[in-house]
């Protein structure tokens, strides 16, 4: 989609939606599948069967789609996370639902739908690691993809923070046969030569001695990567170094809060006593663009906390910071808490949004919940000025970046990363400047009674 301000993309960064490949290959032949993906393809329901995976902030887009294809005869299935820890809701719009990993009972929920004996709900459960299969990523075509070489080599989490819904989903950390893992990078070095490799892992590091042998094959492959890393993996000078030696030219770090308090406050203890500075300097002599992920609206935030957070993160070499408001997801502990306290609003993904600026920010934005030193308005107004200010296009962090690109080899990786900083920049004051437009206009709004309405 060409839409500067698509509100309903969590990211501007497209990519092929992976677990869609896993049932792919799980369907039988007898069943011809066709993906619709809305980041690329124009929305035609073309069809008789229709099967959703749905997230939580989708979920009231996606149910009002299979209530239309229902009301036209066409049958409905639904998974992915929000199904997984809303079964009760979801069966209201669907003729089955598939809670958990579908892998392994998708064949099930097929040869009953062939049968004519579709059951209303399925519960999957975690796939165990001997029984991968490789992706066949010819199965999204030729969609053009702004990172269109994704892959995974893990799944779940080893860490539990109780802002995360998705660690509960995916189960047990488990890890991927090397040999599918091998044939997957085989398979898009093929299709995608001239791509960098992207690994979607929550944690693909998590366990060391397998997180050496991945960078091992890698480096034996010579295929250049980028990967999300936790803080303790990325304050592991040894490991870095290997990563930046296997190939890695960027790293993305859930940082989150500089201020250990808010990290312990949401059971984030691997952050507690890191040093994100020093980190981000070695990374760079290794050769990694490094992107820092952070969350505004943590238990411990106050106005003059992020002015200070403000000026440390100015001197941490990061060539783009992303900075998010906290979403309370259900399903996760900080979500239940809040709701015993009456701080979030519940089924906030089902209700019509009280808040103005909710409607002209990007959902990693909204707000839904009383922050005890914020207005809902002040978190986004802070968010967005912060990451303007991040993201400002100084000569020196273009200079920084573009040296880090040289050390790699890899000048475009560098102008890739200079790009997104410039964007997420100049989105934010753009932003800034439609939220104010809309905040003059909304006149007596009273949004710390309206924002928690039901």
């Amino acid at each position: 989609m060409e839409n500067r301000f698509n509100l309903e993309t969590m990211s501007s960064i497209s990519q092929p939606p992976v677990p869609l490949g896993v049932l792919a290959a799980a369907t039988p032949r007898e069943i011809e599948t066709a993906l619709l993906d809305e980041q690329t393809d124009e929305m035609r329901f073309d069809g008789d069967v229709f099967g959703f995976t749905v997230t939580t902030h989708f979920a009231s887009r996606v149910y009002g789609f299979a209530d239309e294809l229902r009301a036209a005869g066409k049958k409905v299935i639904l998974g992915g996370i929000h199904v997984t820890v809303r079964p009760d809701e979801a069966m209201r719009h669907a003729d089955a639902i598939v809670t958990g990993e579908a892998e392994e009972v998708w064949p099930t929920v097929c040869a009953d739908l062939l049968a004519g004996r579709l059951r209303p709900r399925y519960d999957g459960h975690p796939t165990p690691p001997s029984r991968t299969k490789p992706l066949d990523y010819s199965f999204f075509g030729n969609r053009r993809y702004l990172q269109p070489a994704c892959l995974f080599a893990t799944r779940g989490c080893n860490f539990r923070c109780s802002f995360c819904v998705s660690s509960r989903f995916h189960g047990p950390f488990r890890l991927k046969p090397l040999d599918v893992l091998e044939r997957e990078i085989d398979q898009l070095s093929e299709l995608h030569p001239d791509s960098f490799l992207q690994f979607t892992d929550d944690n693909l590091l998590g366990n060391r001695e397998y997180g050496t042998e991945v960078l091992a094959l890698l480096r034996r492959k010579r295929r250049r990567f980028a990967a999300m890393v936790t803080l303790d993996q990325f304050c592991d000078r040894d490991l870095v170094r290997e990563a930046g030696e296997s190939g890695c030219i960027g790293v993305a770090v859930g940082v989150e809060s500089i201020d250990d308090d808010n990290c312990a406050s949401v059971s984030k203890y691997q952050n507690v006593g890191r040093s994100v500075a020093d980190a981000a300097r070695w990374a760079g002599e290794c050769g990694m663009q490094v992107a820092l992920l952070l969350i505004l609206g943590l238990p411990h935030d106050t106005p003059s906390r992020t002015a200070r957070t403000l000026s440390a993160l100015r001197e941490i070499p990061a060539a783009m910071f992303d900075l998010r408001i906290l979403r309370l997801f259900p399903g996760s502990d900080m979500f239940d808490t809040m709701l015993a306290r009456g701080d979030v609003t519940d089924c906030w993904w089902l209700r019509d949004d009280p808040l103005p600026t909710n409607h002209v920010l990007p959902n990693h934005l909204r707000v839904y919940f009383r922050h005890p030193h914020f207005s809902a308005t002040e978190l986004q107004r802070t968010a967005l000025e912060m990451t303007r200010d991040l993201n400002r296009m100084d000569p020196e962090s273009v200079a920084r970046a573009l040296e880090v690109g040289r050390r790699r080899g890899d000048a475009a990786f560098a102008m890739t990363a200079l790009a997104v900083r410039a964007r997420f920049g100049s989105d934010a004051s753009d932003l800034l400047e439609r939220m104010d437009a809309t905040t003059s206009a909304a006149v007596g709004c009273d949004e710390r009674d309206s924002l928690l309405r039901l």
